[in-house]
């Protein structure tokens, strides 16, 4: 495919004073830019500007069809564009009889019958073009206006008052460029400057249609994100899958079930990348791969076995709900009362999340069952996790029964005969696991709910029997002994008052730990040691046995 690109840095006069509308396409994040990012483009060009030096602001890329010359579309470089457009609008209500800054702002349709405006936003997932054409609308006096509304008495903005990220935007620049103009600032020479001395970079992206030209720059959109720009895998994903809509005439479809996709993202608070990445071991474990992941982006964009290539987009998006679902199942069952829920709490308080990837892709195949198979798969995961340690390089085993479990067979029982109830004195960062664990294997039900308090601390040495005295506590703070499940809030209260609070759980173990009012030294040891046998007997045994 040869790309047709062109590259030519250009002075913002030369970008903006075209005769082609800049339009945002629908799969773009809306327009996101806030305080910080219009602060430093200000600052940073008044700096340049100050001490007479050409400024550069960024590159942009666009795709450019030989069927509608008029239309460029932004595929990198939104934030930039409007972001200037709106410096360019503040300038123009300063300086009425600039009016090359009106012709940056608006340009007449091809008929010259009416003007409209130099950016248009068809971004789906706001109403970004609304928004945008209110404020590019405004005269100096309804700026004004606005600017009093939304402001407290010492003139800072109130965001929450503002109508649009673009409304608080504009107003940010206004009060600024008031400032500069009201202490004898050039406002006139700034503004030469700006239009003379600030660049862009347009890479630009040819084809005979738009999906042709869409699709070399993303070619370039994605090698400048991979080179470490800061761009998403998100928005890639996104454009891809638009085009495949795009190509079946069902561009709106798309952008419904892809809002819907969004949605459900954000109620599981997760980022889309992060479905991605489970999608992703989902395919690695059909291809039987156990060989360490590869960029997420590289992954879905150039290998062969990528949805994006074998998959219409429906397929696609199919799967992506497929995973919401589990994720949402997942959460649902996590609060039960049920056996399940109990392994995976104590998955959950592992240090990572690749058994959850394996977790994940066992409800795919399985077509989400939650049944005794399941069980046995948790303990199988919880024992080979767990005497890992907390440590990343179980991923590659989690790699292995990805594989297994995509091929529908039964995983390792990952049981230890060998092992010792001196294994668990020393626990790592896995102490509150271990101590989850040790406490659901004398349990027959989950709690909805639980906290994880040391029984005994540091600073309670002095409320403690007799033969604590010459026990260095030191070494017992983080022995699975000294850690209590609750069925209630953990209360940072005085060691002679927990037995009190204690009383009031609704766990055996709780309610009658110290009903002495104490614990002795020995019942603290019988308990460590129970505990530790207990686990060392989970981890010995095979689940069927």
């Amino acid at each position: 495919m040869a790309l047709s690109l062109s590259a030519e840095q250009k002075e913002l006069l030369k970008i903006f004073k075209i005769e082609e509308q800049y339009v945002i396409p629908s799969y773009q994040r809306p327009y996101s830019w806030e305080y910080d990012h219009c602060f430093q483009l200000y600052n940073d060009i008044l700096a340049a500007f100050e001490s007479r030096q050409d400024y550069f602001i960024g590159n942009i890329i666009i795709a450019k069809s030989d069927s509608n010359k008029d239309y460029l579309e932004v595929v990198d470089g939104q934030q930039r564009l409007i972001t200037t457009l709106l410096v360019f609008k503040v300038l123009s209500l300063f300086q009425p009889e600039f009016k090359v800054l009106e012709q940056l702002i608006e340009k007449e349709d091809w008929e010259g019958v009416k003007k409209v405006l130099r950016i248009r936003s068809d971004v789906f997932e706001a109403n970004d073009e609304e928004a945008l054409s209110a404020v590019l609308k405004f005269d100096l006096q309804l700026l004004q206006e606005r600017f009093e509304a939304v402001t407290d008495k010492s003139n800072k903005i109130i965001e929450r008052l503002c109508k649009s990220r673009f409304e608080a935007n504009i107003l940010y620049f206004y009060n600024w460029i008031k400032f500069f103009k009201d202490n004898d600032g050039d406002l006139r020479e700034l503004t030469h400057y700006l239009l003379k001395q600030v660049y862009l970079l347009p890479i630009e992206l040819s084809g005979p249609t738009q999906d042709e030209a869409n699709e070399k720059a993303l070619v370039i959109f994605e090698t400048i994100n991979n080179r470490g720009m800061n761009l998403e895998d998100a928005d890639i994903f996104k454009a891809k899958l638009y085009n495949k809509a795009k190509s079946v005439k069902e561009a709106e479809i798309f952008i419904e079930l892809w809002t819907d996709f969004k949605n459900h993202c954000e109620s599981l608070n997760l980022n889309i990348d992060d479905i991605f990445r489970y999608y992703s071991h989902i395919i690695r474990g059909k291809e039987g791969i156990t060989s360490s992941e590869i960029n997420l982006r590289e992954f879905f964009t150039n290998e062969r076995f990528s949805p994006f290539e074998l998959k219409k987009y429906r397929e696609v998006l199919g799967d992506l709900f497929k995973i919401i679902e589990i994720l949402e199942l997942i959460n649902q069952e996590k609060v039960k009362s049920s056996a399940i829920a109990e392994w995976l709490q104590v998955i959950d308080a592992y240090t990572n999340q690749y058994p959850k990837y394996a977790i994940v892709n066992y409800l795919y195949v399985n077509d989400l069952a939650l049944d005794k198979a399941f069980i046995i798969f948790l303990m199988s995961l919880t024992r080979y996790i767990y005497y890992q340690g907390s440590t990343s390089t179980v991923k590659f085993e989690i790699y292995n029964i990805i594989k297994q479990t995509s091929a529908q067979l039964a995983i390792a029982t990952y049981s230890r005969p060998e092992l010792e109830a001196s294994y668990f004195n020393y626990l790592g960062r896995l102490k509150k696991g271990f101590a989850l664990l040790a406490f659901y294997l004398n349990r027959n039900e989950a709690l909805p709910s639980y906290n994880i308090d040391k029984i005994i601390n540091l600073k309670d040495k002095r409320y403690l029997p007799e033969d604590w005295q010459e026990v260095n506590l030191d070494s017992i703070i983080d022995s699975l002994g000294n850690f209590l499940v609750l069925d209630m809030p953990k209360k940072n209260i005085p060691f002679p008052k927990k037995a009190e609070y204690y009383s009031k759980s609704l766990i055996p173990e709780v309610k009658n730990l110290l009903q002495s009012k104490s614990i002795s030294y020995t019942e603290f040891q019988r308990r460590d040691a129970e505990l530790k046998k207990r686990l060392a007997n989970f981890f010995q045994t095979a689940n069927n046995e």
